[in-house]
């Protein structure tokens, strides 16, 4: 999936915070390409899977600041690294919310942010603890973290978890409940675009989508860019997903495309012909009306009115997408097969030189 928008005119005068988030499979080599690709191109690195040694010693990076939790007898399988040149904003380590060898928080504070942005990176996986095996991060620590409605927050996370919110092929959910009803809690939305795998294995030839990323209501507006770069090519088969914080001082236009609505199952032809039947009526009134800004506040009032007889918000559930079919099932298989034949010949060639 392409870049778009990075050079927007519109993200001038703004605080733009540039994030990388990969899984490394527990290699050095992955995180030192990450590394080498984030300078002077990001200011946020976030790992899962990354690699560590005894007393939670990790990589080293000339541009980069690590973070990572404060925790013994156990090795650390996220991190987060910062950039820095990155003055902008500054990031704190809030393990007063959770400390733990899967899941860590930072704040986000800047003069523009009004209130500080809570980033979470969570890997979803068993704990290392023995006594504890069968319990994942999400229960075990992101279920206990409860927030103000007010708190900005992303989180981005190698979730190994299924739903049909983020892929359609899914029908039998996987390590969704916990997820699911801690995003309902908080009103979060996805920040993934639907649908992108996001994990290509080479050995099993399956594409899933693993690494998400989601965002609270009042950050929905904030983020940009999500993409997945084809040009990175860490050898793994997590692939390496980019995006943008941008924060303005200005109020934030909603991009209609994000609403929390279902677009895709309205019945435009009964919306046509209810709004062809009210129009002479709401135009007289504007007539009436000697305001410029009651004119405005009226006819906002009678477009919401027939917004909410005829579309309808979105629910967190099975995704019903009215044009999906076999056939797009079906070109989606395909396109995963071609991809992952360029992905082994860029390995091949990569390993010949």
């Amino acid at each position: 999936m392409s870049q778009n928008n990075v050079n927007d005119k519109s993200f001038a005068n703004t605080l733009n915070i540039w994030i990388l988030q990969h899984n490394c499979a527990r290699s050095t080599q992955i995180m030192h390409a990450c590394m080498k690709f984030a300078k002077n191109k990001t200011d946020i690195v976030i790992l899962q899977e990354s690699w560590m040694k005894d007393e939670n010693i990790t990589i080293s990076h000339s541009s980069f600041i690590c973070i990572k939790s404060n925790v013994q007898n156990t090795h650390v399988r996220v991190l987060i690294f910062v950039a820095k040149n990155a003055k902008k904003f500054t990031c704190t380590s809030r393990s007063d919310i959770v400390n733990s060898e899967d899941m860590q928080a930072i704040s986000i504070v800047n003069n523009k942010i009004q209130r500080e942005i809570l980033l979470f990176n969570i890997y979803n996986e068993k704990s290392q603890n023995a006594d504890d095996k069968q319990s994942y991060t999400i229960e075990r620590e992101l279920a206990k973290v409860m927030l103000n409605f007010k708190q900005k927050v992303i989180i981005f996370e190698d979730f190994n978890a299924h739903h049909s919110w983020w892929n359609a092929k899914i029908s039998n959910f996987i390590r969704t409940k916990a997820l699911i009803n801690w995003i309902n809690l908080h009103k979060c939305n996805l920040i993934n675009t639907s649908d992108i795998d996001t994990y290509h294995s080479y050995l099993s030839q399956l594409s899933s989508i693993l690494d998400l990323a989601f965002a609270s209501k009042n950050m929905r507006n904030h983020i940009k860019n999500w993409y997945i770069d084809e040009n990175i090519n860490t050898e793994f088969d997590h692939e390496v997903i980019l995006f943008t914080i941008v924060m303005k001082k200005m109020k934030l236009i909603e991009n209609s495309l994000n609403a929390s609505y279902n677009l895709q199952k309205v019945n435009w032809k009964d919306f046509d012909e209810h709004l062809q039947k009210t129009k002479d009526k709401i135009i007289v009134k504007m007539q009436r009306i000697t305001s410029l800004k009651a004119k405005v506040i009226y006819l906002t009032k009678c477009i919401k009115n027939i917004v909410k007889l005829f579309v309808f918000k979105q629910w967190i559930c099975a995704k019903s997408k009215l044009w999906w079919n076999n056939e797009f099932i079906e070109m989606q298989k395909t396109l995963s097969l071609k991809k992952r034949i360029w992905k082994n010949a860029e390995m091949m060639m990569h390993e010949q030189r």
